[in-house]
Protein backbone atom coordinates (compact mmCIF):
# COMPACT_ATOMS: atom_id res chain seq x y z
CA UNK A 1 0.00 0.00 0.00
CA UNK A 2 2.39 2.84 0.89
CA UNK A 3 4.75 1.72 -2.46
CA UNK A 4 1.61 2.64 -4.40
CA UNK A 5 0.82 5.73 -2.95
CA UNK A 6 4.84 6.81 -3.44
CA UNK A 7 4.47 5.96 -6.82
CA UNK A 8 1.07 7.90 -7.32
CA UNK A 9 3.05 11.01 -5.21
CA UNK A 10 6.23 10.33 -7.55
CA UNK A 11 4.37 10.36 -11.09
CA UNK A 12 2.48 13.89 -10.37
CA UNK A 13 5.67 15.39 -9.32
CA UNK A 14 7.52 14.19 -12.08
CA UNK A 15 8.92 17.07 -14.37
CA UNK A 16 10.59 17.49 -17.81
CA UNK A 17 13.36 19.96 -18.56
CA UNK A 18 13.97 21.62 -21.48
CA UNK A 19 17.82 24.00 -21.95
CA UNK A 20 17.52 26.69 -24.09
CA UNK A 21 21.49 28.13 -24.33
CA UNK A 22 22.65 24.97 -26.40
CA UNK A 23 22.15 25.98 -29.73
CA UNK A 24 22.04 29.84 -28.98
CA UNK A 25 26.22 30.21 -28.73
CA UNK A 26 25.20 32.36 -25.57
CA UNK A 27 27.88 30.82 -23.61
CA UNK A 28 30.77 31.30 -26.35
CA UNK A 29 29.42 34.97 -26.74
CA UNK A 30 29.63 35.80 -22.67
CA UNK A 31 33.08 34.07 -22.41
CA UNK A 32 33.99 35.98 -25.69
CA UNK A 33 32.74 39.71 -23.87
CA UNK A 34 34.33 38.73 -20.53
CA UNK A 35 37.80 37.73 -22.10
CA UNK A 36 37.56 41.58 -24.15
CA UNK A 37 36.14 43.06 -21.09
CA UNK A 38 39.45 41.95 -18.65
CA UNK A 39 41.90 43.01 -21.23
CA UNK A 40 40.31 46.23 -21.93
CA UNK A 41 39.88 47.27 -17.75
CA UNK A 42 43.36 46.41 -17.38
CA UNK A 43 44.83 48.81 -20.32
CA UNK A 44 41.98 51.39 -19.44
CA UNK A 45 42.97 51.00 -15.72
CA UNK A 46 46.60 51.61 -16.22
CA UNK A 47 45.82 54.25 -18.13
CA UNK A 48 43.66 56.40 -16.50
CA UNK A 49 46.15 55.06 -13.04
CA UNK A 50 48.26 57.81 -14.84
CA UNK A 51 45.69 60.91 -14.81
CA UNK A 52 43.21 60.35 -12.01
CA UNK A 53 43.61 57.87 -9.63
CA UNK A 54 39.78 58.21 -8.42
CA UNK A 55 39.06 57.32 -12.46
CA UNK A 56 40.96 54.44 -12.31
CA UNK A 57 39.12 52.93 -9.24
CA UNK A 58 35.72 54.01 -10.16
CA UNK A 59 36.27 52.28 -13.86
CA UNK A 60 37.74 49.40 -12.18
CA UNK A 61 34.91 48.76 -10.06
CA UNK A 62 32.43 49.49 -12.64
CA UNK A 63 33.70 46.78 -14.75
CA UNK A 64 34.53 44.35 -12.08
CA UNK A 65 30.55 44.35 -11.68
CA UNK A 66 29.98 44.25 -15.43
CA UNK A 67 31.84 41.02 -15.93
CA UNK A 68 30.43 39.54 -12.39
CA UNK A 69 27.47 40.63 -13.39
CA UNK A 70 27.57 38.74 -17.23
CA UNK A 71 29.12 35.45 -15.07
CA UNK A 72 26.14 35.47 -12.41
CA UNK A 73 23.95 35.45 -15.80
CA UNK A 74 25.65 32.76 -17.48
CA UNK A 75 25.67 30.78 -14.17
CA UNK A 76 21.49 31.11 -13.71
CA UNK A 77 21.28 30.19 -17.54
CA UNK A 78 23.38 27.09 -17.72
CA UNK A 79 21.93 26.03 -14.20
CA UNK A 80 17.91 26.73 -15.06
CA UNK A 81 15.99 25.19 -17.41
CA UNK A 82 12.76 25.32 -18.47
CA UNK A 83 10.38 23.13 -16.31
CA UNK A 84 7.21 21.43 -17.02
CA UNK A 85 5.94 20.19 -13.76
CA UNK A 86 2.20 19.08 -12.84
CA UNK A 87 0.74 20.52 -15.90
CA UNK A 88 2.77 24.46 -15.26
CA UNK A 89 5.37 25.76 -17.26
CA UNK A 90 8.32 27.44 -15.31
CA UNK A 91 10.53 30.24 -17.54
CA UNK A 92 13.63 31.15 -15.72
CA UNK A 93 15.33 32.74 -18.64
CA UNK A 94 19.30 33.85 -16.29
CA UNK A 95 18.37 36.48 -14.43
CA UNK A 96 15.24 38.22 -16.12
CA UNK A 97 12.03 37.74 -14.47
CA UNK A 98 10.39 34.15 -13.31
CA UNK A 99 7.30 33.28 -15.11
CA UNK A 100 5.20 30.17 -13.85
CA UNK A 101 2.20 29.62 -15.83
CA UNK A 102 -0.62 27.15 -16.30
CA UNK A 103 -0.47 25.03 -19.65
CA UNK A 104 -3.93 25.83 -19.63
CA UNK A 105 -4.08 29.27 -19.90
CA UNK A 106 -1.83 29.29 -23.26
CA UNK A 107 -4.00 30.49 -25.80
CA UNK A 108 -1.68 29.68 -28.71
CA UNK A 109 1.97 28.42 -29.42
CA UNK A 110 3.22 30.44 -32.78
CA UNK A 111 6.79 30.31 -34.10
CA UNK A 112 8.58 32.84 -32.32
CA UNK A 113 10.04 34.32 -35.31
CA UNK A 114 6.92 35.96 -36.98
CA UNK A 115 6.29 38.99 -35.43
CA UNK A 116 9.69 39.36 -33.25
CA UNK A 117 10.91 42.16 -34.51
CA UNK A 118 8.28 44.35 -34.61
CA UNK A 119 6.92 43.50 -31.60
CA UNK A 120 9.67 42.75 -29.20
CA UNK A 121 9.61 46.31 -27.35
CA UNK A 122 6.04 46.68 -26.98
CA UNK A 123 4.61 46.70 -23.10
CA UNK A 124 2.76 44.05 -23.27
CA UNK A 125 5.35 41.66 -24.89
CA UNK A 126 7.70 39.77 -22.54
CA UNK A 127 11.57 38.78 -24.25
CA UNK A 128 13.14 36.36 -22.69
CA UNK A 129 15.65 35.48 -25.27
CA UNK A 130 19.45 35.25 -24.99
CA UNK A 131 20.68 38.84 -25.72
CA UNK A 132 19.25 38.47 -29.03
CA UNK A 133 22.08 36.26 -30.66
CA UNK A 134 18.69 34.53 -32.50
CA UNK A 135 15.10 34.49 -33.29
CA UNK A 136 13.25 32.90 -30.21
CA UNK A 137 11.87 29.54 -31.10
CA UNK A 138 8.05 30.19 -29.25
CA UNK A 139 5.75 33.25 -29.06
CA UNK A 140 4.07 32.28 -26.14
CA UNK A 141 0.14 33.93 -26.68
CA UNK A 142 -1.44 34.06 -22.66
CA UNK A 143 -5.60 33.76 -22.69
CA UNK A 144 -5.36 36.67 -19.81
CA UNK A 145 -2.43 38.97 -18.84
CA UNK A 146 0.11 38.09 -16.40
CA UNK A 147 2.18 40.32 -13.99
CA UNK A 148 5.54 40.31 -14.30
CA UNK A 149 8.32 42.14 -11.85
CA UNK A 150 11.78 42.75 -13.35
CA UNK A 151 15.01 42.59 -12.12
CA UNK A 152 15.17 46.68 -12.17
CA UNK A 153 11.70 48.87 -12.51
CA UNK A 154 8.05 47.97 -12.12
CA UNK A 155 6.07 45.42 -13.11
CA UNK A 156 4.12 44.74 -16.30
CA UNK A 157 1.97 43.34 -17.45
CA UNK A 158 2.10 40.70 -20.19
CA UNK A 159 -0.02 38.99 -22.84
CA UNK A 160 2.98 37.26 -25.35
CA UNK A 161 6.00 35.99 -24.57
CA UNK A 162 9.14 35.38 -26.57
CA UNK A 163 11.96 32.52 -25.53
CA UNK A 164 13.59 29.47 -27.02
CA UNK A 165 14.04 26.22 -26.59
CA UNK A 166 16.84 23.81 -27.70
CA UNK A 167 14.48 20.67 -28.13
CA UNK A 168 11.86 22.65 -29.91
CA UNK A 169 9.86 19.37 -31.36
CA UNK A 170 9.47 16.89 -27.83
CA UNK A 171 8.68 20.45 -25.87
CA UNK A 172 6.24 21.48 -28.00
CA UNK A 173 4.69 17.53 -28.07
CA UNK A 174 4.85 17.86 -24.39
CA UNK A 175 3.14 20.99 -23.65
CA UNK A 176 0.33 19.53 -26.50
CA UNK A 177 0.04 16.39 -24.69
CA UNK A 178 -0.15 18.30 -21.00
CA UNK A 179 -3.24 20.27 -22.47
Amino acid sequence: MKNSLEEVLHSEQEEKSFTYHKKSGYTGFIWVIVFVMVVESVGVSFLLYKWSAILHWAHLILSISVILFLLVDLQAVTKNPLLIKNNQLSLKIGIRPKVVLNINDIKEFRNGNLYYDEDKKKKEVLDLSLIGLDQPTFELVLETPIHTKPLIGRSNSVSRIFFSVDDKEEFLNLIRKSK
